[in-house]
């Protein structure tokens, strides 16, 4: 089958959205380590803000996720959870201390948090479980394609045009706007609701589902947020490098995400989602551990493409297992559960790892390292599903 004929209307769609949003998102994630050092922040406090974003997103999944279900409209919730965003990515560079900037971060994820399980659902319910992995891959490596051309435009940015980095961050929140222009073409899903009350589908959840969450939910605690990975860079240099070589960092991890995106995603249709998240857990053991020793560029190049590849085999492939484990309709709900587990491991992981930044970089790195190891040991003891 060509690869045309997999991919959905509704998913090509939703691909340039996340495109045109992930540019806008990523110009001001390749500078915010660097931003939130400029306004005083710590250690903790960077593992604090990138865990709260993930939180806030994730918590709010649930609640949006398990709205979709029961009234059976999702586009609403998607266009308001792209629409808010874009307005404290405006507000985002005028903060002057770090509270100001978590709390406009914070805000940014609410729109997100309502956003993302309503549109994995539509994703979900445009295409069969045959292409289920392909589609999600595809839109995977759109979301990436975008944060590739983002994290690069940062670089060109700050490099050769000298834009500060609290401009940079403005026109991130100026382009986010244009992502609501093919957004108005994506048709509804067409699912009925369900009159129920709002959690009432996590009791029709399958076993198998949870049992398979709880393999991830774990490995989201080993997943501490990627700018601990631009900090360790940044630290090994100073003055123009300490900036650049960050962004040129994340400009390859997106690089190796964006293309490996899809043809994992196709993958997982044919050999199981299950054998392709447990390859990319371990990838990421691999990555964090070599992060614990790396010093200098001879390692932190190697270490970001391999970091892009294993972000590659797990997250298209996480939501397409769980689109797999729960029944249509109820697919908002499953998902939405899931954001948020992987939300809460997320918030409690970055913090953890921000503590232990404290003591040392290393044992930030030899934490996830460990943790990846024991979602993979709990997944394979999971019950096989597809």
């Amino acid at each position: 089958m060509k690869l045309t004929a997999q991919i959905s209307r509704t998913v090509f769609l939703l691909g340039i959205v996340s495109l045109l949003n992930d540019l806008a998102a990523e110009l001001i994630m390749a500078v915010l380590p660097v931003f939130l050092v400029g306004l005083g922040s710590a250690g903790w406090v960077v593992g604090l803000i990138g865990g709260l974003e993930d939180a806030t997103k994730s918590i709010l999944s649930l609640v949006f996720g398990s709205l979709a279900d029961r009234v059976g409209r999702k586009k609403p919730l998607v266009f308001l959870g792209y629409l808010i965003p874009s307005v404290f990515r405006i507000a985002l560079p005028f903060s002057t201390h770090w509270g100001m900037a978590l709390l406009f971060r914070v805000l940014d994820r609410v729109g997100k948090g309502m956003r993302t399980a309503p549109r994995d659902a539509l994703i979900a319910d445009a295409v069969t479980e045959s292409t289920r992995g392909a589609n999600f891959g595809f839109h995977r490596a759109m979301d990436t394609g975008g944060a590739l051309l983002g994290s690069a435009l940062a670089f060109v940015f700050f490099w050769w045009l000298g834009l500060p980095v609290p401009g940079i961050i403005l026109v991130g929140g100026l382009v986010s706007l244009a992502s609501l222009i093919p957004l108005s073409f994506v048709p509804e899903s067409g699912s009925l609701g369900q009159r129920k009350k709002l959690f009432d589908g996590l009791r029709e959840l399958p076993k198998k589902f949870y049992l398979n969450l709880s393999g991830m939910a774990v490995f989201a605690l080993a997943n501490f947020s990627y700018m601990f990975f631009l900090l360790k860079v940044n630290a090994g240099y100073t003055e123009k490098l300490a900036v650049g070589l960050p962004i040129a960092m994340y400009v390859l991890y997106n690089f190796t995400y964006t293309f490996c995106a899809l043809p994992v995603g196709m993958l997982s249709d044919k050999i199981g989602r299950r054998a392709v998240l447990l390859m990319g857990y371990l990838l990421f053991s691999v990555t964090s551990l070599g992060f614990a020793f790396a010093q200098d560029l001879g390692l932190f190049v190697p270490l970001f493409a391999l970091y892009g590849v294993a972000y590659a085999f797990i997250e298209s492939n996480q939501r397409a297992f769980i689109a797999d484990l729960a029944p249509p309709e109820r697919r908002g709900t499953a998902l939405g559960l899931f954001h948020m587990c992987v939300g809460f491991g997320s918030l409690l992981g970055s913090v953890i790892a921000g503590v232990l930044w404290g003591f040392s970089p290393a044992l930030t790195f030899f934490y996830g390292a460990m943790l990846s190891c024991a979602s993979v040991a709990l997944l394979m003891a999971t019950t096989r599903a597809r």
